[in-house]
C-alpha cells in the first residue's frame, strides 16, 4: 500500500502547523540549538538535523498546506556529514525519540520526493511555543548561574581580606581554624561553571553565611583593634537615620546640588570642578575614596531606595550588624531588578573596584526609583558613572551628599 494510502485523514487534508510570525526557517534551527541539550539531543544528532532541515524549502515552513521534509537518503546525509549511514540511522532514532522528526518511508525504508516519504520536521513545528518558553527558562538558568557566580566571586574577594586580617590579628585560633577549613573546601572558579544551578545556589549561601561568620569574628573578638577593617569599618547596628554630612569644599557642595536637581540626570555626576586635586586623577580618586572610607555605613541605609533596603533589612534578620559585604551583596541582587546586565557591573569592579561599584549601584538604584525617578536607564547610569572613573571625573561624594539632601527634603 502507498505510504500516503495510511495516513490518517487529518494528516491528508487538514492544515499543517506552520512556524510562528516573525520566525523563519534559520530561527527555528536556532531554537532547537538551544532546547537540544534539554531534550536529550547530542551535538552530533543535532549537527544530523541541520544538515536534514537545510535540504528543505523555507516556504514550507510558513505554509499550512505545505510540510517540510528531507527526502535524502541515509547514506547521502552520511556522505555529506563523513558519517556512516548506521551512525545517521542512530541520530534519526535519538532525534525521534526527542520529537523532533517523524520518519514516513517506503515499505523498503527508501525516500523519495515523488512518493512524499522522507524524514519530516511538523512533528517540531508543532512544538514551537514549547520550545520557546523551554529557551526562556534556559536562558534564565543561565542568567542566575551567571548572578551566582558573580555573588560568590565577591564572597571570595571578602572572606579572602577577613582571613589574612583574622590571621594577623588572632593567629591560628579555633575560630579562625574552621573558617579557613571551610574556605578551603570551596569549590574552583573552573568548577563553578560545571555545577547545577541548585548546587552553585547552595554553595553561594554556604559561602555568603562563612563570610559573614568571618566578618562578625572580626569585628567581636576580643582582642579586636581599634583600627576597622577595610571590609567591616563602622559596622550598623539598629540606629540607621543618621544622614551624610560630608564636604570635599565648596564646589563639592555646587557639584551635590546640580546632582540632586538636575533635570538631565541620566548624566552620571561630574568630578569636582575646582577642588585642587582637579589636575591629577589619581589624587582626586584617592581624595574621594578616603573621604567614602570614613562615612561609616550607617549613613549609607538612608541613602538607599526601599527594595535595596528590604534586601538589606533579609540579610540582617537573627544578626545585630550589617557590613560592607551585606551591601554588596545587596547591590549585586539589586542589579537585574534595575535590568542592569552582568557585563555592566563587571566592567565596573575592575575599573572602580568592588566597594565603590557598590555605592555606585546604590546611587544609580535611589535615582532609578522612588515617587520621583531621575533616571530613565539605570544599567546606561552606571556605566557612565564607571566611564567618568575611568576618566578621573566621577563626584560619588558629591552624588551622595545630593541623595541626603533629597532624603532629608521628603
Amino acid at each position: 500500500m502507498h505510504v500516503t494510502d495510511a495516513l490518517p485523514d487529518t494528516r491528508q487534508r487538514g492544515l499543517k502547523p506552520t512556524l510562528p510570525k516573525g520566525m523563519e526557517r534559520d530561527g527555528f534551527i536556532a531554537l532547537i540549538d538551544a532546547v537540544a541539550p534539554v531534550l536529550g539531543v547530542g551535538n552530533a544528532a543535532l549537527a544530523t538535523f541541520r544538515a536534514m532541515v537545510s535540504t528543505t524549502r523555507p516556504s514550507a515552513f510558513k505554509s499550512a498546506q505545505d510540510e517540510p521534509c528531507c527526502y535524502k537518503s541515509q547514506t547521502e546525509i552520511a556522505k555529506e556529514l563523513h558519517k556512516t549511514a548506521a551512525r545517521i540511522r542512530e541520530h534519526e532514532r535519538e532525534l525521534q525519540r526527542a520529537g523532533l522528526i517523524e520518519l514516513r518511508t517506503m515499505a523498503n525504508g527508501a525516500r523519495s520526493g515523488y512518493a512524499n516519504c522522507g524524514v519530516f520536521f511538523s512533528v517540531a513545528i508543532a512544538r514551537v511555543e514549547e520550545f520557546i518558553a523551554m529557551r526562556h527558562e534556559i536562558e534564565a538558568r543561565r542568567r542566575e548561574h551567571g548572578r551566582l557566580r558573580g555573588l560568590r566571586s565577591s564572597h571570595l574577594r571578602h572572606i579572602k581580606s577577613c582571613l589574612a586580617e583574622l590571621i594577623e590579628r588572632y593567629g591560628q585560633c579555633a575560630e579562625v581554624t574552621a573558617i579557613m577549613q571551610s574556605f578551603e573546601d570551596w569549590p574552583s572558579h573552573d568548577r563553578l561553571h560545571r555545577m547545577p544551578l541548585e548546587d552553585l545556589a547552595d554553595h553561594e549561601a554556604d559561602a555568603d553565611a562563612l563570610c559573614a561568620a568571618a566578618l562578625d569574628l572580626l569585628q567581636s573578638g576580643p582582642e579586636s583593634s581599634a583600627e576597622p577593617h577595610e571590609n567591616e569599618r563602622s559596622y550598623i547596628q539598629d540606629t540607621t537615620q543618621d544622614s551624610i554630612n560630608v564636604v570635599c569644599n565648596a564646589s563639592d557642595k555646587t557639584s551635590a546640588d546640580k546632582s540632586a536637581h538636575s533635570t538631565s540626570s541620566d548624566d552620571p555626576p561630574n568630578g569636582v570642578s575646582s577642588c585642587k586635586e582637579k589636575d591629577d586623577e589619581g589624587v582626586e580618586r584617592a581624595h574621594n575614596s578616603e573621604i567614602l572610607s570614613k562615612i561609616p555605613l550607617q549613613h549609607f541605609l538612608p541613602l538607599a531606595s526601599e527594595d535595596m533596603r528590604m534586601h538589606l533589612d533579609i540579610r540582617r534578620q537573627g544578626r545585630s550588624t550589617l557590613h560592607l559585604h551585606d551591601f554588596t551583596v545587596a547591590a549585586q541582587h539589586r542589579l537585574p531588578e534595575l535590568g542592569i546586565s552582568s557585563s555592566a557591573w563587571t566592567d565596573a569592579v575592575a575599573t572602580m573596584g568592588e566597594e565603590t561599584a557598590t555605592w555606585c549601584v546604590l546611587i544609580t538604584d535611589a535615582k532609578s526609583t522612588g515617587p520621583a525617578p531621575e533616571v530613565s536607564s539605570p544599567g546606561g547610569y552606571l556605566r557612565g558613572m564607571t566611564k567618568k572613573y575611568r576618566e578621573g571625573h566621577l563626584n560619588i561624594v558629591g552624588s551622595l551628599i545630593g541623595l541626603s539632601e533629597r532624603s532629608a527634603c521628603h
